[in-house]
């Protein structure tokens, strides 16, 4: 199993670097050829659409703990996940024109629609495929999921690119509707030879008893999970948008953004933790895995931290083309210290809690509360501080998190031992150093 996480995480690798050089582009793009006020545009219903994510129940979440029940009968099972998916895609449609009305109504610019668009196609083509996707990646495959990743990757820069000849958010919405069809295309084509499609495609023969089990139980506790983090990532901008210019949230969008690549890295490691956790034979290998992905994280924060310190002004020169970017890096800096906290430790304590515990008892005495402090510390730090306040906010949100899953941790008699054995990387390191001079 080690040599099949391992070529997993490095295909991960693969797929995200090859996505955030991707995005990067994308992002320079959209900040340079956008006006800052669209860019804003983009940020409110980014921010709107955390409520979306409340009906976006991912009722595949359960693939990734139960998949070795479901290989014999792969047919059966993936009925009931498509025809949910359906389902759901249409409370996707119906709530964002509800959206739509409420923003245009508001602001009085028909714009929102677009970018309403752009989300709306997106979050429908990730729910169609998330199933096989999912189902993929926990059967040790994830080099399909990285060629396919790529494939839509390289197709969204190349049709970014007409943004030259037409910037605005109406063609970004027909290109995000042209990329997400080729999207489900590519995942159709591939898993053609393990699903039998005549069959799937017949809901009639869908199982409520399996959907309703599914969703009343794991997955509706990880979908509730999941809905509350993405609030906590993505509602800032929701905040300020009752405050704030749209200007003023187009730079602390470009800020949002751009903080999040600090995100990349640990969420690979936090997927991977997930699915390594999934095959774990007992409770002290499990604990073992766990422990090696948070030292790799404090690594990685470590890097992460000091390389936006000192690197973090000329990385949004690239992005926004501007020489002063001073007011963005302060709003930047907050939010990547924030995440880093919270990947670093609470990411994989919060794999281990989802595969090896009990993601009801996770809701209530973690995310709850990290909700309740969120919505506080944003709306106040928004209202009397403006887009500096909620930044910062961040940090306060992270460490309460941390404090939170620590103490969650502990129900399980988790042991940190291990966490502290870096002693034991550096010996790693040595061993790789004396084989690469012999050869």
């Amino acid at each position: 199993m080690k040599n099949q996480i391992i070529s997993n995480i490095i295909q991960s690798f693969i797929e995200k670097f090859f996505v955030i050089g991707s995005q990067l582009i994308l992002s320079i793009l959209l900040v340079r050829l956008l006006d800052r006020e669209d860019y804003g545009i983009v940020g409110v219903v980014v921010g709107y659409y955390v409520f979306v994510n409340f009906v976006n129940i991912s009722l595949e979440a359960i693939i990734l703990r139960d998949h070795k029940k479901y290989s014999l009968n792969l047919d059966n099972y993936f009925i009931n996940f498509f025809a949910f998916s359906v389902v759901k895609s249409i409370c996707f449609v119906l709530l964002s024109g509800m959206i739509a009305i409420i923003l245009v109504g508001t602001h009085d610019n028909q714009n929102f629609i677009y970018s309403i668009i752009s989300v709306t196609v997106i979050l429908i083509a990730d729910s169609l495929v998330a199933p096989i996707l999912i189902y993929t990646t926990s059967t040790f495959k994830q080099k399909v999921v990285t060629k396919i990743a790529m494939a839509r990757a390289i197709i969204n820069v190349i049709l970014t690119c007409g943004l030259f000849v037409f910037p605005s958010l109406k063609y970004i919405a027909i290109k995000d509707c042209i990329v997400s069809v080729l999207y489900i295309v590519f995942w159709v084509i591939y898993a053609k030879g393990q699903i039998n499609y005549s069959k799937v495609m017949n809901l009639s023969n869908y199982d409520y008893g399996f959907i309703k089990k599914s969703l009343l139980g794991y997955s509706l506790w990880t979908h509730l999970n999941g809905v509350v983090t993405s609030f906590i990532y993505r509602s800032d901008m929701f905040f300020l948008s009752f405050f704030t210019s749209l200007s003023a949230i187009g730079d602390y969008n470009i800020a949002l953004n751009s903080a999040n690549v600090a995100n990349i890295v640990p969420m690979i490691f936090g997927y991977q933790n997930s699915v390594a956790l999934s095959h774990a034979k007992d409770i002290e290998q499990a604990n073992h895995i766990t422990n090696t992905f948070i030292r790799i994280s404090i690594y990685v924060g470590v890097l992460t931290v000091f390389g936006f310190v000192f690197l973090g002004k000329i990385y949004l020169y690239l992005m926004t083309g501007q020489s002063n970017v001073d007011v963005i890096y302060s709003y930047m800096l907050p939010i990547v210290i924030g995440l880093v906290i919270v990947k670093t430790f609470a990411s994989p304590l919060n794999a281990y809690i989802n595969i090896k515990g009990s993601v009801n008892s996770l809701f209530k005495s973690v995310l709850i509360p990290v909700f309740v402090v969120t919505i506080l510390s944003y709306l106040l730090s928004s209202f009397y501080l403006g887009p500096s306040g909620v930044a910062l906010a961040n940090i306060l949100v992270a460490m309460i998190w941390l404090i939170l899953i620590i103490k969650e941790i502990k129900k399980y008699h988790y042991n940190f031992a291990s966490v502290v054995s870096f002693g034991e990387d550096i010996q790693f390191v040595r061993r790789l150093l004396v084989n690469a001079n012999k050869r």
